[in-house]
């Protein structure tokens, strides 16, 4: 990103609206976070118990205080849902060909309209990093809500 005004950029580019208070996020939208290279080593787990990192912690701090449905974006399932027990992997998303990104997009859209979500808020602290999450996310067709912070949680 140019820098400019990064929100501009991330909605002319991905077409992803950004929204800095949850206040603002309507009732029945999919919770996600991004996926972290620090994984808990085990053969299928939760995404709680495969993605660990302190903002992946936070997150779910965030959304089991407040009864939300959540996954994390994953380079290699693309979403992967709160109730889902999957295999442990290792892939990194600098590792992701455009083909690739647009498949793991079409995998969330199929994820998440099947459990009934047509809009997607997607939580990164670092609108940089969140790069390969908003190209996978704009092939999704969802609407997308993107946030940097989340307000503190007693829990």
């Amino acid at each position: 990103m140019s820098g400019r005004n990064w929100k501009e950029e991330i909605t002319e580019q991905w077409g992803i609206e950004v929204i800095n208070d949850s206040v603002a996020v309507p009732r029945h939208v999919l919770w996600t976070t991004r996926c972290s290279r620090t994984k808990e080593d085990r053969q299928r787990g939760l995404p709680e118990e495969m993605y660990v990192s302190a903002l992946n912690r936070y997150f779910y701090r965030y959304v089991k205080s407040h009864g939300l449905r959540f996954g994390v974006l994953s380079d290699k399932y693309g979403l992967h849902l709160d109730t889902e027990r999957l295999a442990y992997y290792d892939v990194h998303p600098r590792d992701l060909s455009a083909t690739q990104k647009m498949l793991l997009g079409r995998l969330i859209a199929r994820k998440a309209s099947a459990k009934g979500f047509s809009t997607i808020l997607f939580y990164n602290s670092s609108p940089l990093m969140s790069k390969p999450y908003f190209e996978m996310l704009a092939h999704s067709g969802l609407r997308i809500l993107y946030m940097t912070r989340l307000p503190r949680t007693e829990n």
